[in-house]
């Protein structure tokens, strides 16, 4: 039998800006496919929000991005949306808004090595409360979140130029340390044939590997590219979660 957490929810609302009319779905979006293996009663995990999630902040991100920049070329905003709309970007928000204390994870998970607090659950997280807000008051609600959550971070790498290729970037980089090129290898695939869903892993010269998602094998290429560089950018002793995407600078320079 599992011992749930007593999560602050209200808390968690206030922070994001929006108050559940439904708030099985609000526990719906923090519920860990760990958590429904251990049950002994049938439910559904986050993963369906975080599907359609995924769908919503890459629509306001890009839509955001559109209007906010009219002079960008496409290949600019292309860019912009790639360092917003990534895992270490939405894992940011997702620590920010303690996500992680909210989690409902099963035994095994909750006693484990800090997975509630992983880039990849807390970015999972964050998309599948994009989800259940979408579901809950519609387009313009998920629509206030996302922008109120994810706009800060376009202005400053739109500001900071960071808008250059990842995956040149950190071929560059690779070749400079150690004329070794990175491997990109695709992981998953999923979604229908309209919106497939593509995760990609990078491999760097040293063993690290890093992975991504997109809408394309281009766009996950690019996001694994920027999660390494992420990783890369960050201080020796900073440990091995990304607590902040910051500037990602061109290592050549």
């Amino acid at each position: 039998m599992i011992t749930e957490r007593q999560p602050d929810l209200g808390r968690l609302e206030e922070d994001c800006g929006y108050r559940f009319q439904s708030r099985g779905l609000l526990e719906a979006a923090l519920t860990h496919a760990s958590f429904c293996n251990e049950s002994r009663d049938p439910l559904p995990d986050n993963e369906r929000l975080e599907f359609l999630g995924d769908a919503v902040v890459s629509t306001v991100v890009a839509a955001l991005a559109y209007e906010l920049f009219p002079e960008a070329p496409e290949g600019e905003l292309t860019r912009l949306k790639s360092a917003v709309v990534s895992e270490p970007a939405l894992a940011q928000r997702g620590r920010a808004l303690r996500l992680g204390e909210c989690l409902r994870l099963g035994r095994g998970a909750a006693q484990g090595d800090r997975v509630a607090e992983t880039p990849s659950v807390l970015a999972n997280t964050f998309e599948a409360l994009a989800g259940a807000i979408y579901l809950d008051g519609g387009f313009a609600a998920a629509q206030a979140f996302v922008v109120g959550q994810l706009q800060p971070l376009l202005d400053r790498a739109r500001a900071e130029g960071r808008v250059g290729d990842p995956k040149s970037t950190l071929q560059v980089l690779c070749l400079k340390t150690s004329r070794a090129v990175p491997r990109y290898v695709v992981t998953a695939s999923s979604g229908p044939s309209h919106a497939p869903s593509f995760t990609v892993q990078v491999t760097l010269f040293d063993g690290r590997s890093f992975s991504g998602r997109g809408r394309s094998k281009k766009e996950a290429e690019q996001a694994a590219a920027l999660a390494a560089l992420s990783s890369v950018n960050q201080a020796p002793d900073s440990g091995p979660d990304v607590q902040d995407p910051g500037p990602i600078q061109d290592p050549t320079r």
